[in-house]
């Protein structure tokens, strides 16, 4: 999950109506975690699928970059690249596990220290899995249990910059492969959920779908619709996914088994539309959405343990009263950790060594922290 303007740098330009895409898709989750513990279950019961918005803009953004650092330097850096990484997405990250670890000793929250270091190294998707169903819920209800969708992306960069850096002109057809071949296991491998869900793998079509618009749209064929035909794309693929978060179940087997392509599919749309600068692209700049997306990052990482705590401590509150209050608080958490970590530590210049051994010193030391208190 990009954050910010530094993301949408990666165009050569800032498109803030991605921000504001960011913005409509974790409304979606975040709504889908408050309503479904406010006692609102049928709300916003498809908000889990901003997630997969999330993949696919995320990988288009991503491969933007890299793609435009290449052309611009004839290479791609690697070392480089996972500086800026940790710089952007690891410390607010490191933060909430603290937070979250000293709040499960005080006993206000649940996390285990085996969930509290899949965070920090960015393996929740695997720690989920390999639990098995004796620990699955324990985990994935757990206050870091949101963690496995950033562990996905994380994982999904250090593949991508490796092929490119590699493979860079068959990106293509390895890209194509990556949304087909996955789709082809999730039908053959297995019927388990928590696999088809959180599996590095089987998630990659989404990643790759954006990964496939980055090229498209660098190339003599990028696609460049008239005005009336980009705010059609833009405003009619965001109604799709609105009554997806609205009215989509939980688990239905078509998602799992290839369907999350198909919403990805709408995701490339919208932002083709979005990229054409209309009516679409101006709705989608304005307050409140593309403010939230600025935050979004933060507000991923903290909605959820904030909704477990509101939730143990409801005063007696239910119903939309409570879900209004734990989105509130919510947002006034995230807003703090947007102002005081992730953005300062974004915009550091620090070198690309030192940043990513304080990367991993970080990660070991939060790691023992959680073994030591939990």
């Amino acid at each position: 999950m990009i954050t910010g303007p530094a993301a949408t740098s990666a165009l050569g330009r800032y498109e803030p109506s991605l921000d504001g895409m960011r913005g409509l898709c974790i409304a979606a989750v975040v709504a889908f975690h408050a309503c479904a513990m406010s006692g609102l279950d049928g709300w916003f019961r498809g908000g889990f699928i901003g997630v997969s918005v999330f993949f696919t803009l995320s990988g288009f953004l991503i491969t933007s970059l890299l793609l435009r650092e290449h052309h611009d330097t004839g290479a791609i850096h690697l070392r480089s690249f996972w500086a800026r990484r940790i710089r952007r997405l690891w410390p607010a990250s490191l933060v909430v596990v603290i937070a979250v670890v000293l709040l499960s000793a005080a006993g206000l929250l649940s996390a285990r220290a085996a969930d509290a270091v899949a965070a920090a190294w960015n393996v929740t998707n695997w720690h989920v899995i390999v639990g098995g169903e004796e620990k699955l819920l324990q985990t994935i209800v757990g206050p870091l249990g949101p963690t496995w969708s950033l562990a996905v992306e994380e994982q999904f960069y250090i593949v991508l910059a490796l092929l490119l850096v590699l493979f860079r002109r068959a990106l293509v057809p390895i890209a194509v492969a990556g949304v087909v071949v996955p789709v082809v296991l999730s039908n053959l491998v297995t019927d388990w959920q928590p696999t088809l869900e959180f599996h590095t793998v089987l998630r990659m079509p989404e990643l790759f779908a954006g990964v496939l618009l980055a090229v498209w749209m660098r190339s003599d064929r990028a696609p460049r619709p008239t005005a009336t035909a980009a705010d059609a794309m833009a405003f009619g693929g965001a109604a799709v996914l609105l009554v997806l978060f609205l009215f989509a179940d939980y688990t239905p087997p078509w998602l799992l088994r290839g369907g999350y392509s198909l919403v990805a599919a709408t995701t490339v749309v919208t932002i083709i539309g979005l990229l054409q600068r209309g009516r679409a692209a101006s709705a989608f700049a304005a307050t409140p959405l593309r403010p939230l997306g600025l935050v979004s990052y933060s507000l991923y990482l903290v909605h959820w343990p904030v909704i477990l705590v509101l939730r143990s401590h409801d005063g007696g509150l239910d119903g939309v009263p409570l879900m209004l209050v734990m989105v509130a608080v919510s947002l006034l958490v995230a807003t703090g950790l947007h102002l005081a970590v992730e953005r300062p530590i974004r915009r550091m210049q620090t070198p690309d060594l030192p940043t990513i051994a304080l990367g991993i010193a970080s990660v070991v030391a939060v790691s023992v922290l959680s073994m030591v208190l939990l």
